[in-house]
């Protein structure tokens, strides 16, 4: 199933390997023989599948094989979508290719993605009396097929805005921006913005404009 899912990551993990096509090389006939693995277990080719070839044993060659990468994140829920007295929930979420090392924990994003099971023993009932159980009950995961990173660097807000943004629309709000700097007061202006819903207090707004605005000017990386 389709879904798209918005929420916090959690935790990552290492970008790790994973093979996507194995390759194997017959002891006895010397031939190629390819497995395409779409799952993250899998079963070995041991015999060679050609008919004249009976005694042929099948080697992984690891240099043949083809792999990309793979990483798993923790997806959470938001605070503001947790019902009151609720614990967040979680999801595992797999990413391959390019849709890895794109988020990190801390980053609100919004996923889109196959919603998939996943059979895992540790997600049944652990026993021998409860073997037969456990084969039944699936975990579930999700399989990136797009990431959207919510907050974003400045860099990446101001290169966006610049190709989204006419000139005519650039020129309207310098113009207010000059209109609002050349004025009489455009400290009171820019106060008064500061809590609209409260009444008075002027100079507790001017303080606070000052603390948002003033002091020295420091560039950092993001």
């Amino acid at each position: 199933t389709l879904v798209t899912l918005t929420g916090m990551i959690v935790r990552t993990s290492d970008v790790q390997p994973r093979c996507t096509v194995a390759t194997y090389l017959c002891t006895t006939c010397s031939t190629e023989i390819y497995q395409v693995l779409s799952t993250r277990e899998y079963l070995p080719v041991r015999d060679c599948p050609r008919p004249d070839c009976k005694s042929g044993h099948l080697l992984l060659q690891t240099r043949g094989c083809k792999f990309t990468k793979f990483q798993t994140v923790r997806l959470q829920e938001l605070p503001s979508q947790v019902p009151m007295g609720h614990v967040p929930r979680s999801l595992g979420v797999w990413c391959l290719g390019e849709l890895t090392r794109k988020c990190h924990p801390g980053d609100v994003v919004t996923l889109d993605g196959i919603f998939l099971p996943l059979r895992d023993g540790a997600q049944g009932y652990m026993g021998s009396q409860y073997q037969d159980v456990s084969q039944l009950v699936t975990g579930t995961y999700l399989e990136a097929t797009g990431i959207r990173i919510h907050k974003q660097s400045y860099e990446d807000i101001s290169k966006a805005q610049a190709a989204s943004e006419g000139t005519v629309e650039k020129m309207e709000r310098e113009a207010r921006i000059l209109s609002v700097a050349q004025g009489e007061d455009p400290m009171g202006v820019l106060s008064k913005s500061i809590a609209p819903e409260i009444f008075g207090h002027e100079d507790i707004k001017r303080a606070l404009l000052l603390q948002l605005v003033g002091g020295c000017t420091r560039k950092l990386p993001d």
